[in-house]
């Protein structure tokens, strides 16, 4: 690290804002995410947010990504958190640091580290010892890496968060969780970063709760009342949606985002964050259960970090917020002027705020003698007689649409190599567990992989037109193979986001395999895991550590349950292979194949087209598995149609047929000048049709 030369700066609060250096703070922030980016795109990311009038980035902090074996951490690459800080500050931005360390986000397990789940009598995220002991380590391991950049000594994180969005939970846990919860604060207070402690949608007294939402108009006099000594912070203004396999793509209007940040800086908000300014890529197996590769979140940068139109119309509020802050921030509030159904006009001197929040109504307001019509869901911000900005007006000039193209001469000589389908000799990172009846695959795999193998044998009498088998007890896909050939999957539709608890029926398939003739026969399963969970409440609000994968439940055969006994393999032979790395060259490769062929590992090299630029890469033809890009896991793929409803509905896009998504991103920093791609395709894709694209 440099000498730290910056100046420290003492940050506390009032009813107002964030104060640094005892003056007032408007706090304008995006989201970026250090992991969901290369440390190489990490500088043009935080410049494009300062160029769009923002002063502050936000992350959070991935445990689950530092720690993935306990006492083993890693800040290395896309991990380096201490070099990210660095960067914030020599742009002459601040940081909100976001612990938790349970953090959603999106990721998997929520943050957490799976092997959590393994220690004794341990309940996350409640009054419970062990939990409590991992927890404190682990956020103290985080304010001592980070010391140097506290705003104290001249870093630039100003603001910490710990927990996250506890009311989604506090039912389940009662008065033991209030417990917790209040034990988290005393304990933030304890680590010494000399900065106020947030925590979002539930809190505790010793720390500022701030909101999220998509709109938190109606939340802002409850707040007010409940915290009259806090300023209004606004955590999380959602830019958009997370994806999720078989929903459609979330989008969101920049004009209704706009509304709704001018809706609440006129009724007194002196921060918000805008989650995500850039969403990124969950690379390697980084996402939560369900949810895509890519995290685009319709952010205002896009996947590429460009900005968009969202940024430029946003960027024009920030202008405008920036050259008018004192008035905003040297008054104790707005006088508030009402017309009815919570529009009117927030007024600050000669500075103000006109605001229609009909959905369908248009409405006339006057303010310093001049009338202005606004139509539904409309804001304007007013100087005297100046219109400075509308949210419903964006500027020509503010449109951005970015064209593609497809690079037609890139010939990737796709080879291929099967993988053997069910249980192969033992080695040590794929020992054979024999086993009564099937378990939970994460007690075997420790989420190394989303694979495991499950396989016994059964015998019939005689030959049968159609077989019935019933996994009772699986998630979240399962492969059924029969004598080596594939006979039936459920990866025909992806599971709901929202399952419900392990014993519900969301859990259970039947299914309908051909003609057998009679015999003995051997039955291969291979569970498939789509990402850890994120919260309690996608299982029921259940707590997170009883998450499985896998088969544990019982399988039938017509309705009788197989007795076993059980073989059970965690890992796919390639993955253990190192296939997509140096273990690629001790791989019999073979040219394409006449006919396609499930679980087949593909490789291809390519010349890199442009030199330092990014591409996309097109999946068309092939069907769900993983990608490897020089050695590095770009992330799961699956060509899975997006016509499931979402949570969400009024930000996804009609329903259609094609994929959630198709195209995938190739940072330019993973390019080389010659490239080799490595993909897994479960279910006989083609990769022939696979084309890369110039974004």
């Amino acid at each position: 690290m440099r000498e730290n030369t910056y100046p420290p700066i003492k940050v506390s609060y009032d009813p107002r804002a964030i104060t640094l250096n005892g003056e007032r703070f408007f706090l304008l922030s995006g989201a970026i995410h250090y992991p969901r980016a290369t440390p190489e795109q990490w500088p043009d990311l935080i410049a494009r947010c300062r160029e769009a009038g923002l002063n502050t980035i936000e992350t959070y902090v991935f445990w689950n990504l530092h720690e993935r074996v306990r006492g083993t951490y890693d800040f290395a690459g896309r991990l380096d958190l201490p070099r990210f800080c660095e960067l914030v500050r020599d742009a002459g931005m601040y940081l909100v640091l976001r612990i938790g360390p349970y953090i959603c986000a999106e990721t998997n397990y929520g943050g957490l580290p799976l092997w959590l789940r393994d220690i004794p009598d341990i309940q996350f995220r409640t009054h419970n010892a062990p939990w409590q002991r991992e927890m404190a380590r682990w956020t103290r391991t985080v304010a001592d890496l980070l010391h140097d950049y506290r705003a104290a000594n001249g870093g630039p994180i100003i603001l910490a968060q710990i927990e996250n969005e506890y009311n989604l939970v506090a039912a389940t846990y009662g008065d033991d969780g209030q417990r917790y919860l209040a034990w988290s604060a005393e304990f933030a207070a304890s680590l010494g970063m000399d900065l106020p402690w947030v925590m979002c949608v539930g809190g505790a007294p010793g720390t500022i709760e701030t909101l999220n939402g998509f709109d938190v108009s109606d939340q802002i006099e409850p707040h007010r009342r409940a915290h009259p000594d806090q300023p209004m912070l606004w955590t999380e203004l959602w830019t958009g949606w997370y994806d999720t396999w078989s929903v459609p793509h979330h989008q969101r209007d920049a004009r209704e985002i706009a509304f709704a940040a001018t809706r609440f800086i006129a009724a007194g908000g002196t921060g918000i964050n805008y989650y995500m300014w850039y969403g990124g890529t969950n690379f390697d197996r980084e996402g939560m259960f369900l949810q895509t590769t890519s995290y685009d979140y319709d952010a205002p940068l896009d996947a590429f970090g460009r900005p968009t139109t969202k940024a430029r119309h946003l960027a024009r509020l920030h202008q405008v917020i920036e050259a008018h802050k004192e008035a905003l921030l040297s008054r104790d509030g707005p006088r508030f002027d009402e017309v009815g159904g919570g529009s009117g006009i927030w007024s600050y001197g000669d500075l103000a705020f006109l605001v229609n929040s009909s959905t369908d109504q248009p409405a006339t307001l006057t303010f310093a003698g001049r009338t202005h019509t606004l139509s539904p869901h409309t804001a304007l911000i007013v100087h005297r007689e100046t219109v400075l900005f509308r949210s419903d007006a964006i500027h020509p000039e503010d449109q951005i649409s970015y064209q593609s193209s497809i690079l037609p001469t890139v010939d990737l000589q796709w080879e291929s190599w099967p993988e053997p389908i069910g249980i192969v000799g033992p080695t040590l990172d794929r020992p054979i567990f024999a086993t009564p009846a099937p378990v939970d695959q994460l007690a075997l795999t420790k989420d190394r992989s989303d694979y495991c193998w499950y396989t016994t044998s059964f015998t019939l009498a005689a030959p049968v037109d159609t077989l019935r088998f019933t996994l009772d007890g699986y998630g979240d896909l399962a492969h059924c193979f029969v004598d080596g050939r594939l006979v039936a999957t459920t990866a025909d539709h992806a599971p709901r986001e929202e399952r419900g608890f392990f014993d519900d029926q969301n859990f259970k398939r039947v299914l309908v395999l051909p003609s057998l003739a009679a015999g003995e026969h051997t039955l291969a399963l291979l569970g498939i895991g789509l990402g850890l969970i994120k919260g309690d409440w996608v299982i029921g609000h259940h707590n997170m550590v009883h998450e499985r994968k896998g088969i544990w439940g019982q399988v039938l055969l017509d309705d009788v349950a197989l007795p076993g006994p059980w073989r059970q393999q965690p890992m796919l032979r390639g993955e253990a292979a190192r296939i997509w790395g140096e273990g690629g060259a001790l791989v019999a490769w073979s040219p394409m194949p006449t006919e396609s062929r499930p679980l087949t590992w593909w490789r291809g090299m390519f010349a890199q087209p442009v030199p330092d630029a990014p591409l996309l890469l097109d999946l068309v033809g092939m069907t769900r598995g993983l990608i490897w890009l020089n050695g590095q896991c770009v992330g799961r793929y699956w060509t899975v149609a997006g016509q499931r409803a979402s949570l969400v509905p009024r930000y996804a896009n009609p329903v259609s047929t094609s994929p959630t998504q198709r195209a995938y991103a190739l940072p330019a920093a993973c390019l080389r000048p010659l490239n080799q791609l490595v993909l897994f395709d479960e279910l006989g894709g083609d990769p022939t049709a696979i084309q890369l694209i110039r974004p």
